[in-house]
């Protein structure tokens, strides 16, 4: 009769067997750009759960082109620690548990109505897949919500929460626009996520009253402190007290978005001066006496020009830091991340580390040249993870998506804009969504580092630099229930690269990525590291 400890062996051999291939596969569907995933009621991918991981080992996940197997965070072999460093292999990186940086707040997307519209237009199941996707225990563990303030870009309408002109006191102030779709949207995502959901409000559009009126889409009326400015600072506490009765409870604002760009959309525009004035004297007053646990984001605009401009808004007046929590910022104006611009975020963090560092909007085929939704296209989901691990690098506390569903389209929307989502939805038959690769990449990130988790230095102690050749990019961080999590990308579209990374604790991990690839490593610490 076998002992009862090789028993427990043997089950535990099998439970661990099992929980490496408990994976769902891609149901791969090729477009004219590449592969996506399709999803159906009777058929969704899984991504496999990290399950027990040996001592001596790390967990692999992997996502790849279709030119190299169409993996979509597949769970591959574990990788064996090894005492001796590999000979082979040039590239040698090393942790050091020494030196930490910024801590996680999270990753996610926005609730537009552009997104509520199409999820209300798949089947009743369908809409609930689709949300599992996302904020589930088996999906991609988004733990932050962006929600416009009243209609933005991606409305089917124009439209405030103060229609009713000078209503200085705010008196007929409503949200009920968003009760039908998007909040029931919202408390879908919430009732799915066994952690606090983060929801963050920026706005669009002001109403007209409050703006000067020979230009609609200009400056606020009247000066800093007057009625005007102060109805508008009051609009904010009126969201945050309006979502919370309605059960959705706000954890931060934004204090406008891309306050510079009024001259495409119908928006609200503010020089720097501007907006640190009204941020100084309205703003920040109204939301630390009335709403003080609320975070007060500012900027929330492009990359390009970010240095110049906070240090503007902060040389202005430097009373204004105790109104500034965090910094938004926006991923645009990189050339769909050719010439991504992460040194703006550094350089600003170095001058005013008092703040957090947050990203808040993003998404593929905004520009003229690539517009709209590219099914299946693989660089597109490259672009996000260089640009999620490029802000890590410099100090950013976690990365919003945009829209988290569009139509075929890449809509609707009232100004016929169209854009690219993770996922994309088929409204006419209402039985089908489809998941592009900036899911999967944006998993990679969402799926492993809960919020809190702290980015550990990863110092290089040999590197072959190859011309030509993009380096590859790597990112560490210990989580709060004490594993390590290390993000690896390699952009470059041609050679396949390889590295070791050194933990001084346990040993040597040898990584092997092929071109245009991310990789997922997770492995446990003790509990005294």
């Amino acid at each position: 009769m076998l002992h009862l400890s090789i028993i427990y062996h043997i089950i535990f051999v099998i439970l661990w067997v099992h929980s490496i291939h408990a994976q769902s596969a891609c149901n791969i569907v090729t477009f004219e750009y590449g592969n996506a995933c399709q999803c159906t009621e009777s058929y969704c991918d899984t991504i496999a759960p990290i399950g027990i991981i040996p001592n001596t080992q790390a967990a692999l996940y992997e996502s790849t082109s279709e030119h190299a197997g169409t993996h979509r965070l597949t769970r591959l072999t574990n990788l064996q620690f090894q005492p001796q460093p590999n000979p082979n292999i040039t590239n040698l990186l090393q942790i050091n548990y020494a030196t930490t940086y910024q801590s996680i707040i999270g990753f996610g997307g926005a609730f537009t109505d552009s997104s509520a519209i199409v999820a209300h237009q798949l089947s009743e199941n369908l809409q609930k897949i689709l949300l599992e996707q996302y904020f589930s225990e088996d999906g991609l563990h988004y733990n932050v919500g962006r929600i416009p303030m009243g209609a933005a870009d991606f409305s089917t309408s124009m439209y405030t929460y103060a229609p009713v002109w000078n209503d200085f006191e705010l008196n007929n102030f409503s949200i009920s626009m968003d009760l039908p779709l998007k909040i029931p949207f919202i408390k879908s995502a919430m009732a799915m996520s066994n952690e606090t959901i983060y929801f963050f409000g920026s706005p669009w559009y002001a109403p007209d009253w409050v703006k000067n009126a020979s230009n609609p889409v200009g400056t606020l009326n009247g000066v800093p402190g007057d009625k005007y400015h102060k109805a508008w600072a009051r609009y904010f506490s009126k969201f945050i007290e309006a979502y919370e009765s309605e059960g959705v409870p706000i954890w931060g604002i934004t204090s406008q978005n891309e306050y510079s760009q009024v001259k495409i959309f119908a928006g609200l525009f503010y020089t720097p001066e501007q907006l640190a004035d009204f941020i100084r004297v309205d703003l920040g007053p109204e939301l630390r006496t009335n709403h003080p646990s609320v975070k007060i984001m500012t900027y929330d605009d492009d990359m390009d020009l970010m240095f110049v401009r906070i240090d503007q808004m902060i040389r202005r007046n430097n009373t204004i830091i105790k109104y500034i929590d965090g910094i938004a910022v926006h991923w645009y104006a990189t050339e769909d991340m050719t010439f991504p611009d992460f040194y703006e975020l550094f350089l600003t963090k170095l001058e005013y580390p008092q703040f957090f560092y947050f990203a808040t909007e993003a998404c593929e085929g905004y520009m003229k040249i690539n517009q709209g939704p590219r099914l299946g296209m693989w660089k597109r989901g490259i672009h996000y993870a260089l640009s999620i691990i490029g802000d890590l690098l410099v100090g950013a506390t976690g990365w919003t998506d945009w829209n988290i569903v569009l139509d075929l389209q890449g809509g609707p929307n009232q100004f016929q804009y169209y854009v690219d989502s993770p996922i994309i939805a088929n409204t006419s038959s209402g039985n089908v969504f489809y998941k592009n690769p900036m899911y999967y990449t944006m998993g990679h990130f969402s799926k492993f580092l809960p919020r809190d988790s702290i980015r550990i230095e990863m110092k290089v102690l040999k590197e072959k630099k190859i011309p030509f050749v993009e380096p590859l990019k790597v990112v560490t961080f210990k989580t709060p229930i004490n594993q390590m999590v290390i993000v690896a990308l390699n952009h470059d579209p041609t050679h396949v690269q390889s590295v070791q990374i050194q933990d001084p604790n346990y040993g040597y991990l040898a990584l092997t990525l092929l071109p245009e690839s991310v990789q997922t490593i997770v492995y446990n610490l003790a509990t005294t590291v």
